[in-house]
């Protein structure tokens, strides 16, 4: 017997499959390498890395009706991982045109901008199909090592050196103690796959200190990432400091790999059932939706501001997993990963706003950071702009007929079948809280506005920019209204 399963093979044609989209991007970053040492010009590496990501996508959109497959002992590919990473490849193509209007205003030649990019999709990809925790530990180094080069990226910034040392430093810390946790909690379980359940006597007998600490280290760990307070201290200054394109990654890319691979590490380890865990991720969720909101209520750079937001928003994220059951997985997969592409869309269309605003006040020699004063009048400008941004903040604000509604109505659901009422009260609250920044950002697009030179009259855009503004558009409106469309493959 032994014989013969030693003769299988590690990794069949249906595990490559499985994972073809991670292998491409690997092999892309390979084939990268070999083209930057052959031709540096930062017009063919883009071309590249768009080819690529487009690649990877088609190959994840073939895998959406494939059943669960896993692959070795690391990795298991099913429908909500493919999912997920969907997501993180639109949100990365999307970026690259954002990059392209950030680096053209350099003279230098940015190939390692675009390596670090695919990078960092592969960690990204690397944890949403994570299985075991070694795998994990190396899709989030994967996914920190890269973005600690993308956030510093802009020298020319003020507060660039700043904010790439604070994530350096802190995402170093991090990293340290999830590792120590997972050491911890494989002191006392003895396995590192997701699979390897807690018994029933270790439940009945107590788990002991060492695996308390763990599972603290260990979600303090991911909880730096997913920006939830109190690990949230570094996310304003680094969303300021990082260059546009950069903090729309953190805030998408980043956030959607951490919160699939938790959800799917705590519903396989049933860490639920321990009350000090839950108790753990209540006072998270509630200091998270809480302190986030009105933290934002007095900021006036938009970057800051959506640094804030995002932190309120992975708390209400955490509603989730607090209320989750054994008989309400499937709902808890699904308001999951619809709250998550809700959340990644109206951050598009924001931070592409944003982008495009910033290379107008470059071109016309006005300052770079982008504080609510620059909206005023922005839909008279620039009507496309003005409405895509409304959207967005609408759609964040959770306002009926957008995704963001439909987001926070699933999670009001699941929490009311677990009658948490008070934790319900509480998003109610800090959404309430949220409209008292949300809606002066609407006032302030609507506003008149005094034009006092030709090129504050109207913002100019290329083609691809409005094709994109307007596809946004589009979809926003689209998925608000008829969100089974979402559901309808994430059920797939």
């Amino acid at each position: 017997m032994s014989i013969a399963s030693s003769s299988q093979p590690l990794l069949t044609m249906t595990m490559a499959a499985a994972i073809l989209p991670q292998l491409i991007i690997a092999f892309g970053i390979t084939l990268a390498l070999l083209l930057v040492a052959w031709k540096r010009s930062q017009r063919t590496i883009a071309l590249f890395t768009f080819f690529i990501l487009l690649m990877a996508l088609l190959a994840n959109i073939s895998l959406l009706s494939q059943p669960v497959i896993q692959v070795t002992q690391l990795l298991k590919v099913d429908g909500y991982a493919t999912f997920a990473f969907n997501l993180i490849l639109i949100a990365a193509l999307s970026v690259l045109r954002m990059s392209h209007c950030f680096l053209k205003t350099s003279l230098e030649v940015h190939d390692e901008y675009y390596l670090l990019l695919l990078l960092l999709v592969l960690g990204a990809g690397v944890l949403v199909v994570s299985d075991h925790f070694a795998s994990l530990f190396l899709g989030f180094e994967l996914l920190s090592i890269s973005l600690v080069g993308l956030v510093g990226y802009h020298r020319g910034n003020q507060y660039s050196v700043e904010s790439g040392f604070k994530y350096l430093i802190l995402s170093a810390t991090a990293s340290s103690f999830m590792l120590l946790g997972i050491a911890f909690i494989y002191s006392v379980v003895g396995d590192m796959s997701f699979n390897a359940r807690l018994s029933s006597e270790l439940f009945e007998q107590g788990l002991g200190l060492f695996f308390q600490l763990g599972l603290l280290l260990f979600v303090s760990g991911i909880a730096f990432k997913l920006s939830i307070a109190p690990f949230h201290f570094w996310t304003p200054d680094v969303y300021q400091g990082a260059p546009t394109s950069v903090t729309f990654l953190m805030a998408t890319i980043s956030k959607i790999a951490m919160f699939v691979v938790l959800l799917k590490c705590i519903i396989a380890q049933r860490y639920l059932l321990l009350e000090s865990f839950q108790t753990f991720l209540i006072s998270f969720a509630v200091t998270s939706m809480l302190l986030g909101n009105i933290m934002a209520l007095k900021q006036q750079n938009l970057k800051r501001l959506l640094a804030y937001s995002s932190i309120a928003h992975m708390g209400y994220l955490l509603i989730v997993i607090i209320v989750t059951s054994e008989q309400s997985l499937e709902f808890t997969w699904q308001s999951s990963l619809f709250y998550l592409a809700a959340y990644t869309v109206a951050n598009l269309s924001i931070f592409l706003v944003i982008s495009l605003i910033q290379q107008h006040n470059i071109r016309s020699g006005n300052q770079e950071d982008i504080t609510l004063l620059d909206l005023k009048g922005l839909f008279w400008r620039a009507p496309s702009y003005g409405f895509l941004m409304i959207l967005g903040v609408l759609s964040l604000a959770g306002i009926p007929l957008t995704m963001g509604f439909i987001g926070k109505f699933y999670i009001l659901s699941q929490a009311t079948i677990a009658n948490a009422w008070w934790l319900i009260s509480i998003l109610i609250i800090g959404s309430g809280i949220g409209l008292a920044y949300y809606l002066p950002i609407i006032f302030k697009v609507f506003s008149n506005v005094v034009i006092t030179s030709p090129e504050d009259k109207k913002i100019k855009s290329h083609f691809i920019e409005q094709t994109l503004i307007y596809s946004l558009i589009t979809l926003g409106l689209i998925l608000g209204i008829l969100p089974d469309m979402v559901n309808q493959l994430i059920r797939s």
